[in-house]
């Protein structure tokens, strides 16, 4: 075996032993954490979503407003999806009903009985007007049901006006279902 084959397999022994060294040297370090360092979506219940009515101001195809950025929180194993919010204006009556369409999603774990209580918000005051819903939701299921809200039409047009735009509030109870 040649010098230069010699020093080549000694260097491939060599670097690897240096890498074990370097990685002792630079060993893992913990810390504690902060809320900054971990974006909270996991709750226990009860647990309050607020969505942003903004969308409902500006008409769609059918009156129909589907929200989804809410299914990345988590209550207790559950989360919803998709939340459905289908507007329908009676100019004759002055009035908006909002006919609320929620979906939940239970991990794999055991059934649950949801509890959706809505509720509008306007300048950081409820409403008059709320409603529930319960849904008996299944694991690894995802069930629907639906509830309404009606308001004048003056209350609704009220949310979208100033700085402070509406909200549909929803608080979200879990209960195990076995």
């Amino acid at each position: 075996m040649s010098l230069g084959t010699r020093c080549a397999f000694g260097m491939l022994l060599f670097l690897p032993l240096m890498g074990q060294v370097a990685t002792r040297q630079g060993a893992v370090a913990a810390r504690q954490g902060t809320m900054v360092d971990v974006q909270q979506s996991e709750f226990s219940s009860p647990m309050v979503l607020e969505l942003p009515m903004d969308r409902l101001h500006v008409a769609e195809p059918a009156g129909m407003y589907s929200f989804t950025d809410q299914g990345t929180f988590v209550c207790d194993d559950v989360s919803l999806p998709l939340i459905v919010v289908k507007k329908t204006v009676n100019e004759k009556a002055k009035r908006v009903e909002l006919k609320i369409q929620s979906t939940a999603y239970v991990r794999p774990s055991f059934d649950r009985k949801v509890v959706l209580r809505y509720s509008i918000i306007r300048s950081g005051q409820a409403l008059a007007t709320f409603t529930e819903q319960e849904i008996s939701a299944k694991e690894k299921k995802y069930r629907s049901d639906s509830s309404t809200l009606v308001m004048s039409k003056d209350e609704f047009d009220s949310l979208f006006e100033g700085g402070n735009h509406g909200v549909l509030k929803i608080v979200m109870m879990v209960t195990p279902d076995r």
